[in-house]
């Protein structure tokens, strides 16, 4: 996954996940952007479109916890410069449902940071409006070096 600071347009100033579709899960959501804000909490959005909707229309509440997921690893994008980490829990409460076509936002915080454990808490919104709320637990881990033709050169 490649990671760029936006420097101009609607995303000045935030940065930017990218991965080229390469058969990976992440490929498929599209591009996510995150900012640290000047409280030290992260703000995170990503554009929805039909590929992230359920049958009723709205959005897909995996397609909701998937960019959950990715807020959190934004939260502690800056304790994770030595180390990688996984998700051990992540508990969701969806409050309304969301809308295709338009952003999903969130913003969040590091509750606390252990030696080996983070918590985090957030919430996801859309033109204003609660969409969901959330914490996690986060663990770090050792980076271990990648497989030759597992897409290593691509980050």
């Amino acid at each position: 996954m490649t990671r760029e600071m936006i420097t101009d347009g609607e995303h000045a100033g935030w940065t930017r996940w990218h991965r080229d579709p390469d058969g990976r899960f992440a490929s498929l959501l599209g591009d996510f952007y995150f900012r640290q804000t000047p409280a030290d909490a992260v703000e995170c959005r990503m554009a929805t479109d039909r590929r992230h909707s359920n049958g009723l229309g709205y959005l897909h509440g995996g397609f909701i916890m998937s960019f959950i997921d990715m807020a959190m690893f934004s939260f502690i994008f800056r304790q994770l410069e030595n180390s990688a980490a996984v998700t051990l829990s992540c508990a969701t409460d969806f409050l309304t449902a969301g809308v295709v076509g338009k952003p999903i936002e969130a913003s969040g915080e590091i509750l606390k940071e252990t030696g080996k454990m983070l918590f985090v808490r957030g919430l996801v919104t859309q033109d204003g409006a609660n969409v969901a709320s959330f914490t996690g637990t986060m663990r770090k881990i050792p980076r271990m070096p990648r497989p030759e033709g597992d897409g290593a050169g691509k980050r």
